[in-house]
């Protein structure tokens, strides 16, 4: 699954990576922290998912970048370059909803799953990016997406409590 070398990751993308990640824990936290304040509760959990659908239009960038990078070779494909972009869409659309139609439990979890898949890509997709992309890419995942299941478990507790 994992290319030779996926951990030994360079120190200047691993210590940003880890710095990204700072803003996954504090809003999770915010939202453990914070519950039973409702409004304070609130903008703890928009802030965690404008902040998931911020990173998953950076990863859609990323790939992007690397699609217009083998372009200089054969033309881009159209393929690679809209899924590059349905991250960003998704974010987009999870956020509105939350804003417009409410805060829900489950919105945690489709955010997640939208950060699991791209992992997904990344890791079957090995054009142009270098191995320790994956262990990077691990890393920032699994912190990510446990930061959105502890807010998916805080917010929906009450509802798997109340009879």
């Amino acid at each position: 699954m994992f290319r030779s070398g996926a951990f030994a990751i360079p120190p200047a993308p691993l210590a940003l990576t880890m710095g990204g990640l700072m803003p996954f824990f504090a809003a999770a936290l915010a939202i453990g922290v914070f519950n039973g304040d409702i409004a304070r509760q609130a903008g703890a959990q928009i802030t965690l998912l404008v902040y998931s659908a911020v990173i998953l239009s950076f990863l859609g960038g990323v790939r992007w970048g690397v699609e217009m990078d083998s372009a200089s070779f054969e033309p881009p494909r159209w393929g690679a370059l809209g899924l590059s972009v349905l991250g960003s869409l998704t974010g987009w659309v999870i956020v509105l909803y939350a804003v417009l139609g409410g805060l829900f439990p489950w919105l945690f979890l489709v955010m997640a799953g939208g950060l699991i898949l791209h992992w997904l890509w990344d890791l079957s997709s090995r054009r142009a990016l270098p191995a320790w992309y994956d262990g990077l890419r691990t890393l920032a995942t699994a912190g990510a997406v446990g930061s959105l299941v502890f807010a998916w478990l805080v917010t929906a507790w009450p509802l798997w409590n109340s009879g």
